[in-house]
């Protein structure tokens, strides 16, 4: 069996939930698990549709189907199964804890391994090799994160390989089709400390899940994606080749016992949330940093002395891009800022303070303009932080808003980012 099999699927139309669908699937995920609520509802519509739980509704579904029924790829859709969105994260929980397998390793070298998983059932493998099983999607809307909060606590900082979970948040920060505004960067970011990417456009979204599922599986520890509800609904025009990582899919099945740590008693999590803080999130942001760009991430130097750095984040990255193509956009920029530094990122959480602080040595910077959407300033009360705990004399300016334009309002992100 070969490990990827390669589809040219032609020219077709993909929404934002349809492109994390697409990243999934290369993935390798064999199973999928969520709860109804928009603007999330048809990633896992998807997937059902693609399991044969329902009907193929859409291009999407169908040709996408065709290709898995020629490859034999195995995918479990769980929807109507699940009750809730705790009972679905905790179902993703329990599928992601089977480690049946084993990978090289790719990112990580011998001593980090031993930082991950020198302490668990797997520590005497003598290849330090990473225990896999299958890689599960868990989805819902923002609101529902917090009905899953429990489920989601436990496979964070209590069980230590839950590597191979990711989580895909429908945001609706404006309310238009939800009762309560909600901001989850600060719930995924903040409270559930795990690697947290808003993901920017519906054309490169698939390549960013699916190399968080390579990185984040390694270093043991589940990855969010949050979508806004325009990015989650709109379609852009792709010419997809798709790419299913098979080895992945084709996982032996099955399951360690391991008690110390699978049984979450106090004696048992206190010192794993202990190792999780002082140790295992010092590991994730030098990993992030290393594979800066692999996420998705992308540094960018407009003149050679720059004074002013910028964060772009979310949508406002996407329409950032409109600068390489329009030189009278780019004459602004330069008008605004003067010469300037710009790190285009879909990372939320954590921001990597050792890749500031070498691009602040390296450059006469002098102020951080942090543009991001929503409620929660979770990027710029990070670089706050790393400001002041790394004591460099940068003044850091927030210039995001505090909301998310809904669907049908007309908003520019770039006008934002040159008149503000």
């Amino acid at each position: 069996m070969e490990n990827i099999a390669s589809f040219d699927l032609g020219r077709m139309r993909l929404s934002g939930n349809q492109a994390i669908a697409r990243g999934v699937l290369e993935a390798g995920v064999r199973v999928t698990t969520g709860y109804p609520g928009a603007p999330i509802s048809d990633l896992q519509g998807s997937f059902e549709q693609l399991a044969g739980n329902i009907p193929k509704r859409n291009p999407f579904t169908i040709r996408v189907g065709e290709m898995l029924d020629q490859t034999g790829y195995q995918l479990a859709a769980h929807w109507g199964t699940t009750t809730n969105e705790d009972n679905a994260a905790a179902l993703a929980l329990g599928a992601v804890i089977c480690k049946g397998d084993f990978k090289k390793r790719e990112f990580l070298t011998k001593e980090e391994w031993d930082l991950v998983y020198g302490d668990t059932v797997f520590a005497k493998d003598k290849e330090k090799r990473i225990p896999v099983g299958s890689r599960v999607m868990c989805s819902f809307k923002h609101l529902g994160a917090n009905t899953a909060a429990d489920a989601l606590r436990v496979a964070v900082n209590v069980v230590p390989y839950t590597g191979g979970l990711g989580i895909a948040s429908g945001d609706d920060r404006q309310g238009t089709s939800s009762q309560t505004m909600q901001d989850n960067k600060v719930l995924f970011g903040f409270h559930f400390r795990i690697p947290t990417l808003e993901l920017h456009s519906p054309s490169t979204a698939h390549i960013t899940v699916k190399n968080c599922y390579r990185l984040f599986e390694e270093l043991g520890v589940p990855f969010a994606v949050i979508m806004n509800y325009d990015l989650s609904y709109r379609e852009v025009s792709v010419d997809p080749v798709v790419e299913l990582d098979m080895e992945a899919n084709h996982r032996r099945k099955g399951f360690t016992r391991d008690p110390k740590h699978l049984v979450t008693i106090g004696p048992h999590i206190r010192p794993r949330e202990r190792k999780f803080h002082s140790k295992l999130m010092p590991l994730f942001k030098q990993k992030i940093i290393e594979n800066f760009e692999f996420l998705g991430n992308r540094v960018s130097e407009y003149g050679a002395e720059s004074k002013v750095m910028i964060i772009v984040n979310g949508p406002f990255r996407e329409d950032f891009r409109l600068v390489d193509d329009d030189p009278d956009l780019r004459d602004r920029l330069l008008k605004k800022y003067g010469d300037v530094l710009v790190i285009e990122s879909d990372l939320v959480f954590p921001q990597p303070g050792a890749l500031y602080e070498d691009l602040v040595s390296k450059h006469p910077i002098e102020k951080i303009y942090v543009f991001e959407e929503g409620y929660g300033r979770v990027i710029y009360l990070q670089l706050l932080d790393i400001v002041n705990r790394r004591d460099l004399e940068v003044k850091v300016l927030d210039r995001g808003i505090p909301y998310e334009p809904r669907i049908y309002e007309r908003f520019s992100y770039i006008d934002h980012i040159l008149n503000v």
